[in-house]
C-alpha cells in the first residue's frame, strides 16, 4: 500500500500549471452538486488576485474560491473561509454591489476550454432582475476573473489588459473569450484522484485545497511582507523629514541667549542708535568679552521698539524650547523603533512572526488592521464667550477641515503651536474687533483639545481664517497658514471650567 508522502502532489507538479481541463471538469461537476441554487451572502477578497464567494443552499453553507494568481489558478470549495482583509479591494465592492444576495444558477466550462462561468441571478435597486456572470479564466497568461453583464459587457476585473490581437479587459468592453487551445493540450492529467482516495478526503475539493496550501501560505506571506516593507518605508521617511524640521527648529529656540544679549546691548547704547538704521555694531560690554557685535535692526522702528521685540523674541524661543525638546525626543524615538521593526521584517520567516509584527506596527502604518468604522456626522463643538460670541471647536481631523473652510474669512482661527488639536474659530460679528476675553476664551479651549492640554503653558496662534490655507492632497486636519499672532498661554482653571460648564452641543 503506497503512503500517504507517496501520492500526495508534490510543490512541483502544483507550481507547473493551473488545474487542468481534466481537474475542472471534475470540480464544476462538484459545485454544481453542491452550490447550484444557493445564495451568495458574503464576498472576499482575500488577495489581490483571489475570490471567495460565501454561497447558503438549505441546510449548508459552501465557501468558493477563485484565483487569478499566475501557476496557482484554480476553483475550488474551501473546508474554512479566508481571513478578511482590513479593508475591501475596489473589485471585492463591485462584486458585492452585483452579486450579494444573487442566486447561483449555472455553473460551466466555457466551450470545453479552461474558463469557468458563474450565471448568477438577482435584483437590483429597483426590484428589476438582473444576470451577471462572473468569470475565472485559468487559461495560461490570461489569468484573470471578470463580472459581465448580460449582453457580455465587462462591468470590473481583477485585471485590465490589452493583448497584440486586440483583446481588452476593461469595464464597458464586451467580453471576448481568450484564445482557445486544442482540447487535447489543455485535457491534462488527473492530479488529484489518487489523493483524495488514498486520503479518503470527502471531496475532490479538499484534495486541491491540501495540496495547495503551502503555496497559498507562501503567497499571503510574500504579500504580508510587502505590505508591511512599503508602510514601514513610508512611515520611516515622514519620520526622518519631520525629525529634520524639529531638529532645526530645535537649533533655531538656541538662539535665545544671542538675542537677549543683543537687546541687552541695545538697551545700554540706545542713545546711540537712530530710527533707520538697518544695523549698529555694539562692543559686547554685557559679558565683558570685548568683542564687536552686529545688532540687525528694523529701520522702519524705533531703537526702543527693536530693544523690546528682541526681548520678546528671546523670551517666546526660551519658552518654546522645553517643548520642542519633548518633540525631538519623541521623533528620535520614532526613527529607532521604525528602524527596528524593519530589522524585524527582514528576519522574520514565518506567516506567522510577520501577523506578530503586523500588530506591532505603530499607528499610522499598520496593515491588516480594519478601518474605523465612518465618523457619524456631527457637529463641532460650540461655546460662548465671556463676551457673549460664538466660539466652535472642531471634533476630528475631518470635522476640523469641514469647520475652516466653512468659517468667514474674517472669522477668527486659532490652533495650538506645532502640535495636533482642534480647529477652534471664534465668529466675528460684521464691523465688530476682536474682545480680549473672548480671545482668551478661545485659547483656553484651542490648548484644551490639544496634545498640550495637561501642559503648565502653550503657544497658541491666532489669525484670520483668510489666511489659513489648506495645501493639495494634505491629510486632514492639516493646513498652513500666516499673518499670525501668539499667545503664550497660562491655563486659567477656574475659566476652563466656566467654559466646558456652558457647553452647547
Amino acid at each position: 500500500m503506497k503512503s500517504a508522502l507517496s501520492v500526495a502532489v508534490s510543490r512541483s507538479e502544483i507550481t507547473a500549471m493551473t488545474l487542468t481541463l481534466t481537474e475542472l471538469q471534475r470540480v464544476t461537476g462538484e459545485l454544481n452538486e453542491r452550490a447550484l441554487g444557493g445564495f451568495v451572502q458574503k464576498i472576499r477578497q482575500p488577495s489581490v488576485r483571489a475570490v471567495m464567494l460565501q454561497v447558503r443552499v438549505p441546510g449548508e453553507t459552501h465557501h468558493i474560491y477563485l484565483c487569478a494568481d499566475a501557476g496557482l489558478a484554480r476553483v475550488h470549495l474551501l473546508a474554512l473561509p479566508p481571513p478578511n482583509p482590513p479593508a475591501p479591494p475596489q473589485f471585492c465592492m463591485v462584486l458585492r454591489k452585483h452579486l450579494l444576495g444573487g442566486a447561483i444558477r449555472s455553473v460551466e466550462l466555457v466551450s470545453g476550454d479552461r474558463i469557468v462561468k458563474f450565471g448568477i441571478e438577482g435584483k437590483d435597486k429597483n426590484g428589476a432582475p438582473t444576470r451577471r456572470s462572473l468569470v475565472l479564466e485559468l487559461v495560461p497568461g490570461f489569468e484573470n476573473i471578470i463580472l459581465i453583464d448580460e449582453n457580455d459587457t465587462i462591468i470590473a476585473a481583477v485585471q485590465h489588459a490589452e493583448s497584440k490581437e486586440g483583446r481588452r479587459i476593461a469595464p464597458h468592453e464586451r467580453y471576448i473569450p481568450p484564445p482557445a487551445i486544442p482540447p487535447v493540450a489543455a485535457a491534462g492529467e488527473d492530479r488529484f484522484e489518487e489523493p483524495l482516495r488514498a486520503q479518503k478526503l470527502a471531496t475532490y475539493s479538499a484534495a486541491i485545497e491540501r495540496a495547495y496550501a503551502a503555496q497559498d501560505e507562501s503567497a499571503r506571506s510574500e504579500e504580508l511582507r510587502r505590505q508591511l516593507a512599503t508602510a514601514l518605508s513610508k512611515r520611516e521617511k515622514r519620520a526622518k523629514r519631520r525629525l529634520g524640521k524639529i531638529e532645526k527648529h530645535f537649533e533655531a529656540t538656541g538662539q535665545s541667549d544671542t538675542l537677549r544679549l543683543k537687546g541687552e546691548l541695545l538697551k545700554a547704547n540706545l542713545h546711540l542708535v537712530r530710527r533707520g538704521q538697518a544695523s549698529v555694531e555694539l562692543e559686547d560690554t554685557i559679558t565683558q568679552s570685548g568683542e564687536i557685535i552686529t545688532v540687525a535692526l528694523d529701520a522702519a522702528r524705533s531703537p526702543q521698539d527693536n530693544m523690546q521685540r528682541m526681548f520678546k523674541r528671546a523670551r517666546k524661543l526660551k519658552a518654546g524650547r522645553a517643548i520642542i525638546k519633548g518633540r525631538l525626543a519623541d521623533a528620535r524615538a520614532e526613527v529607532a523603533e521604525l528602524s527596528e521593526l524593519k530589522s524585524e521584517l527582514e528576519i522574520a520567516g514565518s506567516l506567522d512572526a510577520l501577523q506578530k509584527l503586523r500588530e506591532k506596527m505603530p499607528k499610522g502604518a499598520a496593515i491588516g488592521r480594519k478601518r474605523r468604522p465612518e465618523e457619524v456626522r456631527s457637529k463641532p463643538r460650540q461655546f460662548i464667550s465671556a463676551d457673549g460670541q460664538t466660539i466652535l471647536v472642531g471634533r476630528s481631523p475631518r470635522q476640523n477641515d469641514e469647520l475652516t473652510r466653512s468659517a468667514l474669512g474674517n472669522d477668527m482661527w486659532l490652533h495650538v503651536q506645532q502640535y495636533t488639536g482642534s480647529h477652534v474659530i471664534i465668529k466675528m460679528p460684521k464691523g465688530k474687533p476682536l474682545l480680549k476675553e473672548t480671545l482668551l476664551d478661545a485659547a483656553h479651549l484651542a490648548m484644551h483639545f490639544s496634545k498640550l492640554r495637561d501642559a503648565d503653558r502653550a503657544p497658541i496662534d491666532y489669525t484670520f481664517k483668510k489666511y489659513v490655507k489648506k495645501p493639495r492632497n494634505a491629510v486632514p486636519g492639516y493646513v498652513t497658514y500666516s499673518q499670525q499672532k501668539t499667545i503664550m498661554l497660562v491655563p486659567d482653571r477656574k475659566r476652563l471650567a466656566r467654559l466646558l460648564g456652558g457647553k452647547r452641543e
